[in-house]
């Protein structure tokens, strides 16, 4: 099965442009940290505020409606240059959700199975080759890659796999999930991309993906 192609040079790109402003970023946080203590402390309404109040969160629908998850709401939607007109007339959609202050992206894609290939929601076959493919192309698109883990889940009968992984893009250290369905005649992949310092972070993004507790 050939894969769509998400030009991970360009991807990559994106990354070192993300991990470059961490230190300035760092910085402007560092500066701003003691007045927003104090305007937290001055308010009534913040002292009060419910510590487990849910956070604000978007919906995201792929493959039909048959794989529905959420994202938080301050990931903001923007499309991938990746994705030419060739590839959309071909079916191949996609898009870019940043969470720039974190330094945190979540890219999502849906494309046509080869050949008019139709499969049913939780076909073995199919999962087994999109996750083995998708190990060899990170292999060669991150330094030091290291397959940290791989997980089968099933969510209201759909199949879904689960690839996380860790590397490095220009030096800096990066977690990646990549989570992966198919159905009908079409696939889906959702990739969840972080600084590795901010773990804890990124498996709440990947559980709001895969429903997963």
């Amino acid at each position: 099965m050939r894969l769509f192609d998400l030009k991970t040079v360009v991807i990559c790109t994106a990354l070192s442009v993300c991990l470059g402003a961490g230190v300035a970023d760092a910085a402007t946080e560092t500066k701003h940290s003691a007045n927003a203590s104090k305007t937290a402390h001055a308010s009534k309404s913040a002292r009060h505020k419910p510590a487990s109040a849910k956070i604000a969160t978007q919906k995201v629908t792929m493959l039909g409606g048959k794989f529905v998850f959420t994202l938080p709401k301050d990931y903001v939607k923007g499309p991938m240059e990746e994705i030419d007109d060739k590839a959309q007339a071909a079916g191949v959609t996609g898009s870019l959700y940043m969470n720039k202050p974190a330094k945190r992206m979540v890219i999502i894609t849906e494309t046509p199975l080869p050949d008019g290939k139709k499969v049913p929601s939780n076909d073995t076959e199919t999962l087994d080759t999109i996750i083995a493919e998708t190990l060899v192309q990170q292999q060669s698109s991150y330094k030091d890659f290291k397959k940290l883990g791989e997980k089968k889940i099933v969510r209201k009968g759909l199949g879904l796999r689960q690839l996380d992984a860790s590397g490095s893009v220009d030096g800096g250290k990066v977690l990646s999930t990549t989570i992966t369905a198919a159905s009908g005649t079409r696939t889906a992949m959702i990739n969840v991309i972080s600084l590795a310092k901010d773990a804890k972070a990124h498996a709440a993004v990947v559980k709001g993906v895969t429903g997963s507790k």
